[in-house]
Order: C-alpha cells, then sequence, then structure tokens
C-alpha cells in the first residue's frame, strides 16, 4: 500500500535483508498480537492448525486491549516458536505477509498520524536501520513523497497541543540547529538544549513580547556569530561530574533481558572498571575523558554525522516538542538517550583498544533493543530529577565541547 508520507531518505532505502540478517528481530521480545489478526488465528481452520499452541494471553490490563495475546517464545533458544533455522518466519513463508500480526508486519516502522499526515521513521533496533543511519550523511534528509506502507500500518495519533504553531516552529528550528555542522555535535546539543528551555517560558505564557520566530532566528544568528562557545568554556571550567557518575552506577544495577546488549554492557564496564562491589567514582571519569580523547574524538571527526543522525531520528520519532506536553522534560529524555550511548560507546572503545564504525553500527542496535525494552532510561530519569541533574549545566558539564 502506498501513502504520501513525511520520511527520512534512509526509510525509503531500508529493505529487510531476511535470513542475511546479522542478529534479527525474532527472539528475546514478547511480540503482541492485535485484536483483528488474532480472530483471525482463532477462526481461520488453517491457522487454527499452525497457531493454537504457539498463543499466551495477555493478562496485563494495560496492555490487554491492544494486544490480548502473545507469540510463545522457545524457551530452550529464546526465539520465536514460529521462526525457522534460516531465521525467516515459517507462518509467512506458508500464508504469506497478510498472516503476520501488525507488530510484526510494521518492525522496524513506527508511523506517526499529524492532522492528515504520516510521518514513518523506523528503529535503530534493526541492524539494517542502525547501518543506513551510520553510513550516509543525509540519512534524515526529509521529504514527502509515496513511500510503500506496512500492509497492517499502526499509526499513533499526535493530538495538537496547546500552542501547536509554535511547537512545530520549534521542531524545525532543532532540526536546522542539529544539522549545522560547522559545529561539534556536543556543542549543537548545548545550543539546542538552551533554545529548548527558552522556548518553555514562551509555550508557559511568561513572555508574550516575543514570538517563537523571532527566538529561534535569534539562537541562529547567535550560532553563526560563535556567541554560545564562551558560555562552554566557562561551564566546562567546574569539574562537576555528578551526572556521569549517575549514568556509571545506573549502568552497574542494570540488568538487561536482551542478551546482545547485556555484551555490550558488560564490556563498557569492563573497559571502564566498573564491578558491582566497585561503585564509579573519580578514576572512572577519567577513564572516560581518556577515551573520548584517544578513541572517539578521532572517529566522530571521520564519522561526524553519525550520532547526530541517531539524535535527529530520535527527535523525529518521538514527535519532539510536539507530542510532550513539558518540552524540557521531552528533551532531557533525548539527551540523556545520547549521553548513556556516548559512556557505552566510550567503555567499549577503553576495552578494545579502538573504535570503529562497525562497533557503532552493532552497539547502535543492540542499545536500541536493551534501552527501549528495559527499565534503564526510567532508573535514569528519576535518578537525574531527584539529584536535580536535568538541567542543560549538568548536561554541559557532562559533555566535551571542545
Amino acid at each position: 500500500m502506498s501513502h504520501d508520507a513525511l520520511a527520512p531518505k534512509y526509510v525509503r532505502k531500508f529493505q529487510c535483508t531476511g535470513s542475511k540478517c546479522p542478529d534479527n528481530c525474532c527472539h528475546s521480545w514478547n511480540v503482541g498480537v492485535d485484536p483483528e489478526t488474532l480472530r483471525g488465528y482463532r477462526t481461520n481452520p488453517a491457522l487454527i492448525a499452525v497457531m493454537q499452541d504457539k498463543l499466551i494471553d495477555n493478562y496485563d490490563l494495560k496492555t490487554k486491549e491492544s494486544s490480548p495475546a502473545y507469540i510463545k517464545l522457545n524457551p530452550q533458544t529464546g526465539k520465536c516458536s514460529l521462526q525457522e533455522e534460516n531465521g525467516l518466519c515459517s507462518l509467512q513463508k506458508r500464508f504469506g505477509e497478510d498472516a503476520l500480526c501488525a507488530t510484526c508486519d510494521n518492525y522496524p516502522r513506527h508511523y506517526k498520524m499529524l492532522g492528515n499526515d504520516i510521518t514513518v521513521t523506523l528503529t535503530e533496533s534493526c541492524p539494517e536501520v542502525a547501518k543506513l543511519l551510520i553510513d550516509d550523511p543525509e540519512a534524515m534528509e526529509l521529504s514527502f513523497a509515496p513511500l510503500e506502507l506496512s500492509k497492517k500500518p499502526h499509526a499513533s495519533i499526535i493530538e495538537e497541543q496547546e500552542n501547536y504553531a509554535d511547537r512545530y516552529q520549534l521542531l524545525q528550528a532543532l532540526l536546522t540547529l542539529l544539522r549545522h555542522r560547522n559545529i561539534s555535535l556536543e556543542m549543537r546539543l548545548f545550543i539546542a538544549g538552551l533554545l529548548v528551555q527558552r522556548a518553555q517560558t514562551l509555550l508557559e505564557g511568561d513572555d508574550n513580547e516575543t514570538s517563537m520566530q523571532d527566538l529561534c532566528n535569534l539562537y541562529f544568528e547567535l550560532t553563526n556569530q560563535g556567541y554560545f562557545q564562551q558560555q562552554a568554556r566557562e561551564l566546562q571550567k567546574t569539574n562537576d561530574g555528578a551526572l556521569g557518575l549517575v549514568i556509571l552506577n545506573v549502568l552497574v544495577q542494570e540488568k538487561p533481558n536482551q542478551h546482545a546488549f547485556k555484551e555490550e554492557l558488560k564490556k563498557a564496564l569492563d573497559g571502564l572498571q566498573i564491578t558491582g562491589k566497585r561503585p564509579a567514582g573519580e578514576e572512572q571519569l577519567n577513564k572516560l575523558k581518556e577515551a573520548w580523547k584517544k578513541h572517539l574524538k578521532p572517529f566522530y571527526k571521520k564519522q561526524s554525522y553519525a550520532l547526530e543522525n541517531l539524535v535527529v531520528n530520535w527527535l523525529i520519532r518521538d514527535m519532539f516538542p510536539i507530542q510532550r506536553q513539558n518540552i524540557q522534560d521531552g528533551w532531557a529524555s533525548i539527551f540523556v538517550r545520547y549521553l548513556l550511548l556516548r559512556t557505552l560507546s566510550s567503555g567499549i572503545a577503553l576495552q578494545q583498544k579502538s573504535f570503529e564504525k562497525q562497533d557503532l553500527i552493532r552497539l547502535t542496535y543492540r542499545f536500541g533493543r536493551g534501552v527501549t525494552h528495559s527499565s534503564l532510561m526510567d532508573k535514569l530519569m528519576l535518578e537525574l530529577a531527584g539529584k536535580d541533574l536535568k538541567s542543560n549545566v549538568a548536561f554541559a558539564r557532562a559533555l566535551h565541547l571542545n
């Protein structure tokens, strides 16, 4: 089914690699079956014979309406009970794509309805998506054109918030700032955070004399003049590693279900010499600086757009700042995700004594699986809020802005 959609370039290039996928999506997580597909599994005689012992009822009251059942996993392998040895789906092989539930049919696509328009992004938890995002400098180039959608597209409806026009203006400004490649990504994130903080006062009605358009134009002008560099330098002079320590110590406590993400986490903790018995401290913060200087800074100089594409993808996928009421909370969530990924990259670089593009691709899709399907982000956000560290000052001190 083809439909006009707003989508980045990498979405239009994506093709599932099937049996060639290095780590397909058919394992480790529960696949929710939507009500319409479940009716077919339980009423179509041909499907009943295949699916009657492959389903388990969902008793979670929060998700039962949208996913009344799950597809069973093989308890020995943790893989989907419908998966063949070659990694492909036996159900699709026998009955075609129409037999797939909406979850399998949609993945790795995210559909959002904004008014009458469809926005499409992909999740980086898919290895091929991670590769496309990290390989192509123009992966996040947006266009509105016909796009082949899933057979059962499930779209989240984005309700128009108060001050919708201002929020949309801010989204466009953030996308422009984050793709300002004449300055480092860290500096762009710092400036974007300052803009979000200032924009919050406009949305709350505390400043009736400035328009969102004027505010955004001012930040573009100041960015081009190099105005924010001095602010950044002053913040970097203070040696406050509180936010970094929170991230490191929450990583130690995390017990991820995703085996692949667990491997990356172990590498990072080994590289930073952190154990459950030995909490992180000043030594580990120094190791993060060492990793940045020795491995990551040279890598990102060659591959400067890699993490930029990931951050921009999160921004569009979350429909930030349109979807969230408090935009500072929404920005904090994106920013902490970035810092978490960069911290893991640093630890892995120390453990391997190198960091290359294939390392970031592998970490990215495993990060997507581990963070999306674990309580890690929730723990981090609670810890930061409790210690009053969800601020631009705390974020700036955790960055390497030079």
